[in-house]
């Protein structure tokens, strides 16, 4: 059966409501009575309009959204992912979902008549909506808080780390692991042809290692202090407690984090092994931050020395002297310690937080920005990093079988 187009046209965006229990019976009853009717429509909004400013406009003329897609995303991260925000309207005898998305706000007409509108046309009448309800939009704006978002320091050190310690995995693949000295032609043209690449990925090997273990406690203090940041009690306070307080002794801030901090079930220990592994990380750090030189640590070998003339004690290989102390500078093995030492302190203090701040502070751990609250002045992750399409590819020409929510 072929269908007439219909408009959609700025009287009907002034009559748009919220579907009543009769109004929800009476379009399925209508569905039902056309079934052969499978026919859904679609434009998307990309740079026609701001999100914000459609959610701020329907906020205020229709509260909270309705749409089943965030209620699901209130129990379910893959669609909050996904899923901004969802609003299901009454027109005409079917429903109208305004859909809004990452990357794209959606206008779904429910099944019937194809609507006769493009997405220029109907944000136009939109910006004209937004000028006749400035009252009720401004009355929306008291109930939102507004974020700022920013590259999240933290999650990209956690990321640089296991990329480092991924490509030294690699690189430690193509090293010889040992070689004993030449002797024969075919051993010596092996030292003369490979002796300058190895040494090479050897050192940049070393290189990898050095870069986690520098990493590794910085990505450790850097998630303390973001715990100050959001938590610090600043009641009573002077204006830069908080900042003096960040700034303190690395054993002082963890030592008085729970007194200084709100948020915290149990106190750290100071004599747990995630904290003393983390002391020892951060000391090591400075250590070389400091370029302390000490002569008992990474011995290699030792000499014999008389009226300037130095002996060795002991033969070694041309590969055990020129590639293996690059090696051994700093093994993959320590570096892959201290990660682990550095993710087990944050995960300690994660642990030692209630459920509900632990909530909050696991999705930092990954997400690519955080988000700073101008009210409430802390920072949260307010989306994942993996963003899905929530509707059938096949919406996208208008055809296609209906999504379970949109029948």
């Amino acid at each position: 059966m072929d269908y007439a187009k219909v408009k959609f046209t700025e009287e009907d965006l002034g009559l748009l409501k919220i579907p009543d229990k009769e109004d929800v019976h009476e379009i399925g009853g209508l569905y039902l009575a056309t079934g052969d009717i499978n026919h859904s429509n679609r434009i998307s909004l990309t740079k026609e309009v701001s999100p914000g400013s459609l959610y701020l406009y329907l906020l205020g003329r229709y509260d909270s959204p309705n749409g089943i897609l965030s209620k699901l995303g209130q129990r379910d991260e893959a669609v909050r992912r996904s899923v901004l925000w969802h609003y299901t309207l009454g027109w005409r005898k079917r429903h109208l979902h305004i859909i809004c998305h990452p990357y794209r706000v959606d206008v779904i007409f429910g099944p019937g008549p194809e609507v006769e509108i493009t997405a220029s046309e109907f944000a136009v009448m939109l910006k004209n909506a937004f000028g006749r309800h400035n009252v009720q939009i401004d009355k929306a704006k008291e109930l939102v808080e507004k974020h700022k978002a920013f590259l999240n320091p933290l999650s990209h050190i956690l990321d640089s780390i296991r990329q480092m310690l991924d490509r030294a995995e690699m690189l430690k693949g193509t090293l010889e692991d040992k070689r004993k000295h030449p002797e024969t032609w075919e051993e010596i043209k092996w030292h003369i042809d490979n002796h300058d690449s190895q040494s090479a990925t050897a050192f940049e090997l070393s290189s990898c290692c050095l870069s986690v273990r520098m990493m590794s406690p910085v990505a450790a203090e850097m998630f303390l202090n973001l715990v100050i940041f959001n938590l610090f009690n600043t009641e009573g306070q002077a204006k830069d407690a908080k900042d003096k307080f960040r700034k303190a002794p690395i054993r002082e801030r963890i030592q008085t984090l729970a007194d200084r901090c709100d948020g915290f079930a149990i106190k750290p220990d100071l004599e747990s092994d995630p904290i003393k592994g983390f002391l020892d990380l951060y000391n090591h750090r400075n250590h070389i931050l400091h370029g302390n030189i000490t002569t008992d640590q990474k011995e290699q070998d030792e000499f014999l020395v008389h009226d300037g003339v130095a002996t060795i004690m002991k033969f070694k290989s041309i590969f055990d002297r020129s590639i293996r102390p690059t090696m051994n500078a700093f093994p993959i093995e320590e570096a892959r310690n201290d990660q682990n030492a550095a993710l087990a302190f944050m995960y300690y203090l994660l642990a030692c937080m209630d459920s509900g701040q632990r909530e909050i502070f696991i999705p930092m751990l990954k997400s690519v920005d955080l988000h700073y609250g101008m009210r409430t002045k802390q920072v949260r992750s307010l989306f994942g990093n993996d963003f899905h399409e929530s509707i059938d590819p096949d919406l996208l020409d208008g055809s296609g079988p209906l999504p379970d929510w949109l029948a």
